[in-house]
């Protein structure tokens, strides 16, 4: 849609200017007067090149192309073109504006590219589309939909309102679970200090010890004797651990680490409400953007991010391709409780399965906060007690061979 920058009178004297995005310059005449401005002059504005960057800038930009941009990045893209357009400012103008306030290079290079694609003739959708990694599924899919319906700004402002929950939530468990991570942390990287280094120089102490030394005493330097050989072996595997989980979701170690974390008694409980909770949102939000429910389930699926979990609604999504409500499709799924079922039922029959699935979603949201209040309230004494008996027993093992001395003596 073209865009247009006016002048007009407002009042005997005022003279405002601005820019207008219509069809033809009759309807900006239109608006101006139904706003109750008089219009002075219409002119049809082309849309603002966006420089290509030097060679310089661009080899600076490539060698950070294999970084990722965060959620936060995508949050605050998706607030600020939401604005621009909701100010009737043209798409292209609005990209064009995003890529001079951009201070991320990758950002301003990815604008960009997709200012030009949609300059070439291509639909915003499929620019975005070229960035998987950054521009989800779901984000594409529903910027689609707002381009099909003409409200752009619509879908924008609905995931605008999705991400921002997302990001409170990831914050309420970050920083549920930070006191007692770094009291892990803290612990852990003291033991190893003691059993690498402090014990071994400590030993010398027991070398003349003519007496057999107590158990405990023997065990911890065993202990000491093989971490003072084989510590940078066991930071090696720890890394290589940390970086194989950090891949890609179907990693085996990754898969593994889930299935147990699943089966603990509260936490697998957490991590299943929150999979639930974050695939009803998506859900709602994918039906509210006028997406059928079998695009929209194959779309939220991958946010339940648990294989098995996945599997099982690949099965569903087949079952409605094939003529099968949602409800009964779904009830073939185990992880989905009776209670979801029933609700989706009746959302169904009433015509309110949109408003059903963000019913299900507040309550489930909920039950994890509380989830995670007994969690963490659980977790901080029992991780002080833990550490404390490690180190309890350290201490001991260390004394106990000079209590037999004193004894020796006596």
């Amino acid at each position: 849609m073209p865009t247009f920058q006016y002048r007009a009178k407002k009042g005997l004297n005022d003279v405002i200017s601005g820019v207008m995005e219509a069809e033809n310059k009759d309807m900006v005449v239109s608006r101006l007067s139904e706003s109750g401005l008089i219009a002075v002059s219409v002119e049809e504005k082309a849309p603002e090149k966006i420089k290509e960057p030097t060679t310089a800038k661009a080899k600076e930009a490539s060698k950070i192309r294999r970084k990722k941009l965060t959620p936060k990045d995508l949050n605050i893209f998706t607030q600020q073109l939401k604005t621009l357009l909701r100010a009737r400012v043209e798409l292209l103008m609005c990209l064009s504006i995003l890529y001079k306030q951009a201070d991320n290079a990758l950002l301003k290079e990815m604008i960009l590219e997709i200012h030009n694609s949609v300059k070439d003739g291509k639909t915003f959708s499929e620019s975005l589309n070229k960035y998987p990694n950054f521009f989800p599924q779901l984000y594409v899919n529903i910027i689609r939909a707002g381009e099909t319906s003409g409200r752009l700004d619509e879908s924008l402002a609905q995931l605008g309102e999705y991400l921002i929950k997302e990001q409170d939530f990831r914050m309420k468990v970050t920083t549920a679970l930070a006191y007692p991570a770094m009291m892990i942390l803290v612990g852990v990287g003291t033991i190893f200090v003691l059993f690498s280094f402090v014990i071994p120089r400590l030993s010398s102490i027991f070398s003349d010890f003519n007496a057999e030394l107590p158990l405990p005493t023997r065990i911890l330097l065993v202990v000491s004797g093989f971490m003072q050989k084989a510590w940078p072996l066991i930071l090696a595997l720890i890394a290589g651990m940390v970086f194989l989980i950090r891949q890609k979701k179907e990693n085996p170690l990754r898969q593994a680490i889930t299935k147990i974390k699943m089966r603990l008694p509260v936490l697998g409980e957490l991590m299943r409400k929150q999979a639930i909770s974050r695939f009803t949102h998506t859900l709602a939000l994918l039906l509210h953007s006028g997406i059928p429910v079998y695009q929209s389930l194959k779309i939220a699926t991958p946010t339940l991010e648990n294989k098995s979990y996945m599997q099982q609604l690949d099965q569903v999504h087949k079952d409605v391709l094939g003529g099968s409500n949602l409800a009964t499709s779904m009830s073939r799924a185990d992880f989905i409780p009776p209670f979801i079922i029933q609700m989706i039922t009746v959302g169904e029959a009433g015509g309110r399965l949109e408003e059903v699935l963000h019913e299900i979603t507040d309550a489930y949201n909920q039950e994890t906060e509380i989830i995670l209040k007994i969690i963490t309230s659980l977790l901080e004494p029992a991780v002080i007690l833990v550490l404390g008996l490690v180190l309890g027993l350290i201490i001991m093992g260390m004394l106990l061979p000079i209590f037999q001395i004193n004894m020796l003596v006596k």
